[in-house]
């Protein structure tokens, strides 16, 4: 009779563990089958959102779902990253990262690191700039490093977050000139902007993208930009190499999911999201913004160039006294 039992035990389990194994494969395929929740870190109105709801303005119609923005800012980024990690592995949790996510996971803020994360797709590889007020007491960047010479912390320098990218390329430009900032963050750019208008701050670090309605209105102006040649919307802002010093910093911004996503679901999103970023719409975003087509990986590439940036994040996040 226990035999009889354990047998029928035995079976029970097993049809048990292949009907969740059907249940599983049946899910990927009917991927995606409810809404989608996407996370930023940062707030709205800032680089990282119009990107991310530039590029669901039209995927939830590829894929036939509701997806929904949420901004969870807090810790850099760490706030939103411990939320991911609590969520089943299953495509329906997405979230957009920055260079600033790789600093907090090197810092240990956060539970995730990079293997718990796969690349979806690189969409922006945004250049930044010391964006400054038009109406503000200083034209250009030699009066502000001048400022800064003869009164070392007095020239207050916007950044999203303490050791964002913002923040490295802040010190990476101050510590190249000999001078000192100080540095402001705030939760995103669209509160930095307000900040650099109002005179809150001196300037701030900015994307194209985060302030060209403010450009186009006569507002802001680029004082330098950190990339290697002029920006065709800022002709006038020398880059930090011509002034002699070498700072080349981006912002990139991509997609990720919890590692342990099934692959067809991965596939799936990589695909429709590859179909938004490769079509006129999004390009079109990329070329208003200064940004070249390059700036979109697909999966496979954007995986082994955040393995490449991984370690680099770590040792400039050493530099700044934040990891011992």
């Amino acid at each position: 009779m226990r035999k009889l039992f354990f047998g029928v035990s035995v079976a029970v389990m097993a049809i048990g563990f292949l009907a969740q194994a059907v249940s599983t494969v049946v899910a990927e395929d009917n991927y995606p089958s409810k809404q989608i929740n996407w996370y930023i870190h940062s707030s709205a109105g800032g680089g990282t959102d119009i990107f991310t709801r530039t590029v669901t303005a039209e995927l939830k119609d590829i894929l036939g779902v509701p997806i929904v923005v949420s901004s969870m800012s807090g810790g850099s980024g760490a706030r939103m990253l411990n939320y991911m990690m609590e969520q089943p592995a299953d495509g329906y949790t997405v979230f957009s990262m920055t260079n600033s996510n790789l600093a907090t996971m090197a810092r240990k803020n956060t539970t995730a690191q990079r293997a718990d994360i796969i690349g979806i797709a690189r969409g922006c590889y945004d250049p930044q700039a010391f964006m400054i007020s038009t109406k503000g007491p200083y034209k250009n960047i030699q009066e502000i490093l001048e400022e800064a010479k003869a009164n070392p912390g007095k020239i207050k320098v916007g950044i999203t977050h303490v050791a964002s990218v913002d923040h490295v390329a802040a010190y990476l430009f101050a510590k190249a000139a000999d001078v000192q900032f100080e540095y402001v963050p705030f939760t995103g750019g669209g509160e930095m902007v307000v900040a650099v208008l109002q005179g809150t701050v001196d300037m701030g670090v900015l994307n194209p993208s985060e302030v060209m309605g403010q450009v186009d209105a006569g507002n802001l102006t680029a004082a330098v930009v950190f990339v290697q040649e002029r920006l065709k919307s800022f002709p006038d802002a020398p880059t930090a190499k011509e002034l002699g010093y070498d700072v080349e910093m981006n912002t990139w911004r991509g997609i990720g999911v919890k590692a342990g996503t099934p692959d067809a679901v991965v596939k799936k999103l990589a695909d429709s999201i590859q179909q938004v970023m490769q079509g006129e719409r999004y390009q079109k975003y990329l070329a208003d913004n200064s940004m070249e087509p390059v700036s979109v990986m697909n999966a496979a590439d954007w995986n082994a160039f955040l393995d490449a940036e991984w370690p680099l994040w770590g040792e400039i996040m050493k530099e700044l006294g934040y990891v011992k």
